[in-house]
């Protein structure tokens, strides 16, 4: 029975879905997120057939719950390419504060009528309420690759490992100030290496603003953009890095370097010398 119910919830699901592609984002230990989430001190760790993702919890009460069960060992179930999902054995009790339709890959969330928890290793759009438990820290890329059986456990020093591997930057300008976690790719690297700067910041059509690092990067194993607002990316044939402050979609040469963290209000006001540097205790 559930199986059937399951099916039809999910067809309703995937008819109202759209599946792009995103990477990284991790978000430190009691921020408050772009979600409006605080974020909690439980982190855990999800492995399955050799592959590890570690996730910080939001302070809300179904996270807890959650995090009481652990540890776990449960099959996982995929959803239409974009998640896999378990059972944890009690139902977790949400509210509205954590919904929301739009995921992005990385998120760990909860779909009520259902009763599971999902990873996304896509970016998912649905037409029914789903429940914000987390996000990624670290492995996200290793979602994609789970099956089978899982072991879910707590995990608090992933909170200092993600810390101490993480490369965070701020922009600095009278309009405010912006924090973006940056993804693995050489080309964040690059970008990270030549810090700080103190550059002009120019604009570009009607939902980004751009600057001109001194030496370019090598984009070689950097991930294609799906640009949303608060992408950070780099457009290889100008050698610019934009800061979206709108959906802006994919285009040849663009490539992903991170995510907005806080501060995305402000992205639409930088205007003249801007200060980029990165955030104090990152990779020391």
């Amino acid at each position: 029975m559930k199986k059937i119910l399951g099916l039809v919830l999910g067809l309703t699901m995937l008819s109202a879905g759209t599946v792009f592609a995103q990477e990284d984002q991790a978000l430190e230990e009691t921020q408050v997120s772009e979600t409006g989430l605080e974020l909690s001190d439980m982190a855990v760790r999800i492995t399955s057939q050799g592959h590890t993702a570690a996730f910080q919890l939001y302070d809300t009460e179904a996270a807890e719950e959650l995090y009481e069960q652990l540890p776990l060992e449960l099959e996982l179930s995929n959803f239409a390419d974009a998640q896999w999902m378990f059972y944890p054995p009690e139902e977790l009790d949400v509210t509205d504060a954590e919904i929301y339709k739009a995921g992005k890959k990385g998120e760990l969330s909860y779909y009520e009528p259902w009763g599971d928890v999902f990873m996304l290793y896509e970016d998912f759009q649905s037409g029914d309420d789903m429940h914000r438990l987390g996000v990624c820290l670290e492995g996200m890329d290793e979602i994609a690759e789970m099956s089978g059986d899982v072991l879910i456990e707590q995990d608090p020093s992933a909170l200092e490992d993600a810390a101490e591997e993480t490369m965070q930057i701020r922009v600095e300008a009278e309009a405010g100030e912006i924090v973006f976690e940056l993804n693995d790719s050489q080309a964040a690297r690059d970008l990270y290496e030549q810090l700080p700067l103190t550059i002009e910041v120019e604009d570009y059509s009607t939902n980004e603003k751009i600057f001109y690092p001194p030496e370019e990067l090598d984009t070689e194993d950097a991930p294609q953009a799906e640009a949303g607002a608060g992408t950070l990316a780099y457009y290889a044939p100008w050698g610019d890095v934009v800061m979206f402050y709108g959906d802006f979609g994919s285009a040849s040469g663009l490539y992903e370097l991170g995510q907005v963290v806080s501060g995305s209000e402000s992205i639409s006001g930088l205007s003249g010398t801007i200060q980029v540097e990165p955030v104090a205790g990152e990779n020391e």
